[in-house]
Parts: structure tokens; C-alpha cells; sequence
């Protein structure tokens, strides 16, 4: 019995260590290196190395493999890890997952799995993977031509990357938006309120001021609790405000960019 918790807790440890390498070399664009250590959640037949962290990787590491030409290798694995799934995986799994197979599929039949998730309003507990969803399909509409269709959802995705700090994907939507016309200023002028905070201060914040608890962040950042509450803590003097109860409206003063012809 022990030897089996011990392995488990490896195993998540471990899984959290690749699932954030991959999301760092996804970021810095080292696309071969990302799939690389998003693979690693996997074994070939599709067995996660963790039931829970991996299929949170999911979507990213089908991102890497577009972005290093490995496509459909990448196709059959996820596929191969998804059939170990529960067809009906929840609202998380399920918006990771069809972007997952949004990103992996023929351009023709790629639209019904970025679309399906964006009509369930549950997707937008999870900003950072709803943004990513919302990027992903705005730049296969702009590739499509569909223009239109494109700029909500880009400058959508553009607000909330621009709100957590995650200036990889802020630079990415940035770059979309401009791809369809779309003149986008940089904020200027007095530094915004989380401004002086660490970028993992940032999103730990504005979660907390959606309302999640220290351990429902930790589990979803792959921190300790305490770390959370620490992070927190010294937030709060950078912040000027006293406690918890006031993130709310410090996160609510969102940036929205400028858009024109």
C-alpha cells in the first residue's frame, strides 16, 4: 500500500515537472523541445504516466506538435490516451480535449471541435485554457479567411492573456489580430495594479479573486497550498489592499484593446 502511494505521488510530481517544462519551451517557441516533454506524460499506447496531471497537457502538447511538424504522430497518441478516458470527461477535459483534436485535424473538420466548447459558458472558469481555446480558433478562422468571425474571439483571448500576464500568448493574440487588420495598441500610461506583481503572483491573484480556494489553485498551478497562501500574502502590501476579500475589484480592471480597420 505504500509502495503504491509513493508511486502515485511520484508520478504526479514528476508529471507536473514536464507538463511546466513543456509550457515554458511552448512559450519561449522551442516547439521540438515542448513536444518532447509533453510526450513524456504519455506512454506509446496512450497510458498517462498520472490519470490527472497528464490529460491536463493535452492540449498543448497537440499545439507543440503542429508548431514541430509531428502532427500525426501526435494524432494518434492523444487519440490513443483520450479512448482511456470517460466519454463524458467533464467540462475542463472536455474543452482541452477538443481543442486538442481542433488543433490535430484536417482544416475541413476542425471547426466543430474549436466550436462545441465555447457554447458551454462552464469553459470560462478556466481563463488561460479558454483564451488559449479562443486564440486556436481564431487563428484558423483568419486563416480561413473568415476574418469576421476571427477578431471577437482574438481580441477576447487578447483581454484575458493581457489580464493574467501571459505575455507569450499576449504577443501571440497580438500578432493574430494584427494578421486581420486589426490596429492593437499596447497600454500605456499609469502601470496597472498587478503590474508590480510576479507573473505567477499574477495568475495566482486573479484566481483567487474568482474565487478559488488556496488548494483548488495549488492543484491547478501544481504549488503547495502554502505556497499559494504565500504568494498571497506578499501580494497583498504590492496591492494596497488588506486581504483577500478585496481581489475582486483589483482584477476586474481589465485592459480592452483598441481596434480598427
Amino acid at each position: 500500500m505504500r509502495a503504491a502511494v509513493d508511486t502515485g505521488e511520484y508520478r504526479g510530481f514528476a508529471a507536473g515537472i514536464w507538463q511546466t517544462a513543456g509550457l515554458a519551451a511552448l512559450a519561449q517557441g522551442n516547439y521540438v523541445t515542448a513536444y518532447a516533454q509533453f510526450s513524456r506524460l504519455f506512454a506509446a499506447d496512450g497510458t498517462p504516466l498520472h490519470h490527472h496531471f497528464s490529460y491536463l497537457a493535452v492540449a498543448d502538447l497537440a499545439a507543440a506538435a503542429v508548431r514541430a511538424e509531428r502532427r500525426l504522430e501526435a494524432r494518434t497518441l492523444v487519440e490513443r490516451a483520450l479512448a482511456r478516458v470517460d466519454p463524458a470527461p467533464g467540462p475542463r477535459l472536455g474543452q482541452l480535449t477538443a481543442r486538442a483534436r481542433g488543433l490535430l485535424a484536417e482544416p475541413d473538420s476542425a471547426e466543430a471541435h474549436f466550436a462545441a466548447p465555447l457554447a458551454d459558458p462552464t469553459g470560462d472558469t478556466w481563463p488561460f485554457e479558454r483564451a488559449q481555446l479562443q486564440l486556436d480558433y481564431g487563428e484558423w478562422l483568419r486563416r480561413q479567411r473568415r476574418i469576421n468571425d476571427a477578431k471577437p474571439l482574438l481580441v477576447t483571448a487578447l483581454e484575458t492573456f493581457r489580464r493574467l500576464g501571459a505575455a507569450p500568448w499576449t504577443r501571440r493574440a497580438e500578432s493574430e489580430l494584427r494578421a486581420c487588420g486589426v490596429t492593437v495598441q499596447v497600454p500605456q500610461g499609469a502601470p496597472g495594479a498587478l503590474d508590480g506583481l510576479t507573473a505567477q503572483q499574477r495568475e495566482i491573484v486573479v484566481l483567487a479573486g474568482h474565487g478559488l480556494t488556496n488548494g483548488e489553485i495549488a492543484d491547478r498551478l501544481f504549488l503547495s497550498p502554502r505556497t499559494v497562501a504565500s504568494h498571497l500574502y506578499r501580494s497583498y502590501p504590492k496591492l494596497g489592499i488588506a486581504g483577500r476579500r478585496q481581489l475582486r475589484d483589483i482584477i476586474d480592471q481589465r485592459i480592452t484593446p483598441r481596434a480598427g480597420r
